[in-house]
């Protein structure tokens, strides 16, 4: 019995060493599939850059920093969007409780920082033909029937003589 069992013994010793073998075996014709396919020698490589590659790289970078450019705009016209409704809200606002206020007080109102000027003057920008602000004023004066009330663009030399307050 004891042959038997010393016998069994090393049957299943030499099944243990195979069922280790297998997966190494398989590891190995797994690694070796790259070097198959593309004809890649561990002995053999080519120390130059394949230069398909390198475009390959290179173009994959310049996506990505396309995409990353069109993302970052994307939240620049979302914040302003955002803004010009704070401002347009704040307007609608201003005209209700001061209906006869005038653009120079508004924007004493909104940008209090602007208008801090000794000749009660607010900044110059704000005339400018590109200012949202002007822009926003004059829509609503025109919708509220008050055209003499809108605001021409026009050129203003800055003042930087700041009152006192």
């Amino acid at each position: 019995m004891k042959k038997a069992v010393s016998g069994t013994k090393r049957s299943l010793g030499k099944v243990a060493v195979k069922i280790i073998q297998v997966p190494q075996s398989v590891g190995r014709t797994i690694l070796s599939v790259p070097e198959a396919v593309l004809g890649i020698s561990k002995k053999k490589r080519n120390p130059e850059p394949d230069p398909k590659s390198m475009h390959g790289d290179k173009i994959e970078f310049i996506s990505k920093e396309i995409v990353g450019d069109q993302e970052n705009k994307e939240i620049v016209r979302n914040s302003q969007a955002e803004c010009m409704k704070e401002v347009t809200n704040h307007l609608a606002i201003f005209l209700v409780e001061h209906p006869a206020a005038t653009y120079e007080e508004w924007i004493a109102a909104i940008h209090p920082d602007n208008a801090e000027f000794a000749d009660g003057s607010i900044d110059h920008r704000f005339y400018v033909g590109e200012s949202d602000h002007r822009w926003l004023w004059n829509e609503r004066m025109e919708a509220m029937c008050s055209k003499e009330r809108l605001v021409q663009s026009r050129s203003v030399d800055p003042s930087y003589n700041r009152s006192n307050r």
